[in-house]
């Protein structure tokens, strides 16, 4: 009876604890979002204040880097002037459009600036992982950190990254959103946008790209220094069947056309040999700048 008695107060208790337990986790959730939303909100005040009516206009002046030596002697400058040559969507093929909307943004039309879903994955991915390996960045997040942000990693430029998107979503199409976007990131070698990207690896203006080529840059600009097929020829050709497995992921490629490209070689641009003489330790130079953009970004070096 004794024995009975004590189950049956341990069934009674036990309840309790998970209520208690259940109680704690929801109070837990409840400080995160009210710390959420008091962040945004700082957030959008600050983006408010901070950018003008007509987005397109509020870029930040380019500023050239200098690189001293361990005396504080100048020994190089790292120019802020740009390999860009701006193109109309319509000149940019429609291979490399989808190529960069499969794997860098797959719900790009669907979306308002920002993927809840594509946050949701990231959340995941990075609390499995114990580390900030996803971003869940959308395009229009892109354009709006590239153009108009730093590239620190803090949560107040995240929460104005977040609504310059949603403004950018608001004031201009996907397609105009997306030619910007084309027209601004880097793809290494000091080139800025596809127009440059593709005379600088492929000779030839990007309206005449093949799939190959277009799978080839959409795959650079996530570290631009690494995927340079001049720098890295494997490692670029590794993440060109990344873009095109993607491309057949989401629709725009049959999967025997994305394996028949995987196998094509690249016709690169070889470097001119008098553009790498630049003068007092330019093995050093190099290596400090690639070191600088893995760090802060290509704008903070040469803008």
């Amino acid at each position: 009876m004794e024995k009975r008695s004590q189950r049956s107060h341990q069934q009674q208790r036990s309840p309790k604890k998970g209520s208690a337990a259940k109680h704690k986790t929801l109070l837990g959730i409840a400080i995160v979002l009210l710390v959420m939303l008091t962040g945004i909100g700082c957030g959008f005040l600050t983006a408010s204040m901070n950018t003008k009516s007509d987005l397109a206009d509020d870029i930040r002046p380019p500023a050239s880097s200098l690189v001293y030596d361990s005396n504080g002697n100048e020994i190089a400058t790292i120019h802020a002037a740009e390999n860009r040559m701006p193109v109309k969507l319509d000149q940019v093929p429609k291979n490399l459009q989808d190529a960069f909307v499969a794997v860098e943004d797959n719900r790009f039309y669907d979306h308002i600036g920002v993927d809840p879903r594509g946050i949701a994955r990231a959340i995941w991915a990075n609390l499995r992982g114990r580390t900030v390996s996803e971003g869940g960045s959308t395009i229009t997040q892109q354009l709006a950190k590239n153009a108009y942000l730093t590239q620190d990693r803090t949560l107040k430029r995240k929460i104005q990254e977040v609504f310059l998107a949603l403004r950018l979503e608001h004031q201009y199409t996907k397609s105009e959103i997306l030619e910007l976007y084309l027209n601004q990131i880097y793809f290494g070698q000091g080139a800025y946008g596809v127009q440059a990207a593709a005379r600088t690896y492929f000779g030839k203006d990007v309206e005449d790209l093949t799939l190959n080529e277009c799978a080839m840059l959409a795959g650079i600009p996530k570290s631009p220094n690494y995927y340079s097929p001049l720098n890295n020829l494997q490692a670029a050709q590794e993440r060109k069947s990344t873009v095109l497995d993607q491309m057949v992921k989401y629709g725009y490629l049959d999967s025997a056309t994305a394996e028949k490209t995987k196998t094509e070689k690249l016709d690169l641009v070889k470097p001119d040999p008098k553009s790498e003489d630049k003068g007092e330790a330019s093995y050093f130079v190099d290596y400090v700048t690639q070191k600088l953009i893995d760090k802060y970004g290509a704008d903070a070096v040469y803008k």
